[in-house]
């Protein structure tokens, strides 16, 4: 598994976790390692760091490390307390939850992440999962199409290629990212003044409802609170305005609690700098968010 990803806002990240040597720490979404490789560093031997992602081809990756103080596990970040306390019983000094789907995934996993490469329609994060961006595509509703387009996608021509989509399904499966692809285009054909392409959206969206993404954030959002240690902190990478807005409004609620568990770092969340977007265009939407634990 070659390492094709940068990681997004790495400077920011560590100014804001600041692992030192010794400190303990999860890395829920280790991907290629861009962030929980730099903090490895920084904690050396006598440091741990729980590395989790749901791809399990990430465990071939973190095998070829041989590094004795991370401790990799393949499941869903959902599952964070049952995955800590069976494998990580350790005094936790930060977390890292980074949202964006690495570039590994995009360019290797063959499951259609990505819309220019003809691969089957899967988008599944895990291959355990049963739902498939096939299953969706093929057998939901007229209604149900239009609200994952509209809701994680933010997708303007939603309706029209809902109907495109049943109208062309009735006449043959969709299997591939480029049956996708050309029933996007003949509802919305990509003007090159446009900043990205229409089947971005419709893909993330597509991708966003195959994981369970957002639902999966919000219960993990509670459980990582409660398993750092007082003055542990919480850092959060998101790529998507529905998924900033869950981390914000959560943040905030607990921030203004009566007996307050958090205090908030970043009063407006930090975006990376001009620099960093010309070098990784994928880095453009995130948006990073951290707290402290009281």
């Amino acid at each position: 598994m070659p390492t094709l990803h940068t990681p997004v806002l790495l400077n920011e990240v560590l100014e804001y976790l600041n692992p030192c040597p010794g400190q303990n720490f999860i890395d829920a979404t280790f991907g290629a390692g861009g962030h929980g490789l730099e903090i490895l560093k920084k904690i050396k031997l006598s440091g741990k760091l729980l590395a989790i992602d749901a791809n399990a081809d990430v465990s071939v990756f973190v095998k070829n490390k041989d590094n004795k103080n991370l401790i990799f596990i393949n499941d869903n970040f959902r599952n964070l307390d049952k995955i800590v306390k069976k494998n990580f019983p350790y005094h936790v000094k930060g977390i890292l939850l980074d949202l964006g789907l690495s570039s590994d995934e995009l360019e290797q996993s063959g499951r259609g992440f990505s819309f220019l490469k003809n691969e089957p329609l899967d988008m599944r994060f895990s291959v355990n999962q049963e739902l498939t961006a096939a299953e969706i595509i093929n057998h939901y509703s007229l209604g149900n199409l239009i609200d994952i387009f509209k809701k994680f996608g933010e997708y303007k021509h939603a309706g029209k290629l809902a109907e495109k989509i049943i109208e062309l399904r009735k006449k043959q499966k969709f299997q591939t990212t480029f049956d996708l692809v050309r029933a996007i285009n003949l509802v919305h054909h990509h003007n090159f003044k446009e900043k990205i392409h229409p089947a971005t959206k419709v893909f993330q969206a597509l991708r966003i409802a195959v994981n369970e993404e957002f639902k999966n954030l919000t219960i993990v959002l509670p459980q990582a609170i409660d398993i750092l240690a007082p003055g542990g902190r919480l850092a959060i990478i998101s790529f998507h305005a529905l998924e900033d807005r869950i981390v914000k409004n959560f943040f905030r609620d607990l921030s203004r609690a009566k007996n307050p568990e958090i205090k908030i770092l970043t009063k407006k969340p930090v975006v990376p700098i001009n620099s960093e977007v010309h070098e990784n265009p994928r880095s453009r939407s995130a948006k990073l968010r951290v707290i402290e634990k009281i």
